[in-house]
């Protein structure tokens, strides 16, 4: 039976979220012992949790859903596979490989669900956290915490005060845009956890200039986006997947209400 053919995509999420927290108990294991940290060829890190939180989760979908196609990060740099259906999973089995070594906790587990180049479902897994963020359709978005208690969050609807940013120093385009905008209150954090904050009324917009991959963003997309919340290109033009090596080479914008875009606009051009 599949899920997606039953158009039963809650009891698909749930199961998906199942597979997300067994990883998570092998990522945490890992996060707590000495562990070798190698370099891709990309110039980014790679530990043993991103590779044993994949293994997880491909071998956990391939049973729940073995006709739909999966990109899955550290397999796609092997194999370089393509989507030959309408329906595929988006997987980044470790999202925040440089937190996960800072032992910051700001690390996540992203798994998304993708129907015609759109982000269809979304699950965030915060592992340090023992928390949850998921999404199964385009007007609901929840949140599970450490108690298991299962909420329905929802962004903010306020006037743009707060922006997210990563963990890096603001670069002097955002300094400037955060002038035009009058707005001095800044939260720094890592990985799509970013999205759950948004997601859940904490911040206002997040915006990145820097390339990304898809897997980056579509999870965190259809929960901000169930939970209320808009997602654009830097463009605001609409973000589409599966784009040539799955890359997005101009950075989005997140946004908690989708009123604010006018406005950010302006500031941003």
């Amino acid at each position: 039976m599949s899920y997606v053919e039953e158009n039963n995509l809650e009891t698909l999420a749930k199961e998906l979220i199942k597979i997300s927290d067994l990883a998570a108990n092998e990522i945490i294991k890992i996060y707590n012992s000495n562990y070798q940290v190698d370099i891709k060829h990309d110039n980014s890190p790679v530990t043993l949790a991103d590779k044993v939180s994949e293994n997880i989760i491909l071998e956990g979908i391939s049973k729940l859903e073995p006709k739909i196609d999966v990109i899955s990060e550290e397999k796609y740099f092997e194999e370089e596979n393509k989507v030959n259906s309408d329906y595929f999973f988006l997987i980044d089995p470790l999202d925040g490989t440089r937190e996960f070594i800072k032992k910051n906790d700001e690390f996540t587990i992203n798994i998304a669900l993708v129907k015609n180049n759109k982000p269809l479902m979304g699950i965030i897994n915060v592992p340090a956290l023992n928390t949850t963020y998921y999404s199964y359709n385009t007007t609901s978005a929840y949140k599970i915490d450490k108690q298991k208690f299962i909420k329905q969050i929802f962004t903010r609807k306020l006037k743009p005060e707060v922006m997210l940013y990563s963990r890096s120093n603001l670069s002097k385009r955002m300094h400037d845009i955060l002038q035009k905008l009058s707005i001095n209150s800044v939260i720094h954090c890592g990985s799509a956890l970013k999205f759950c904050l948004l997601s859940e009324g904490k911040a206002d917009f997040y915006i990145r200039h820097d390339p990304c991959y898809e897997w980056d963003t579509a999870a965190g997309q259809a929960i901000l986006a169930a939970a209320g919340g808009s997602f654009y290109d830097i463009n605001f033009l609409n973000f589409e997947y599966n784009k040539p090596n799955f890359y997005n080479k101009s950075g989005f914008i997140a946004l908690a209400n989708d009123d604010q875009k006018d406005h950010l606009h302006k500031a941003l051009y």
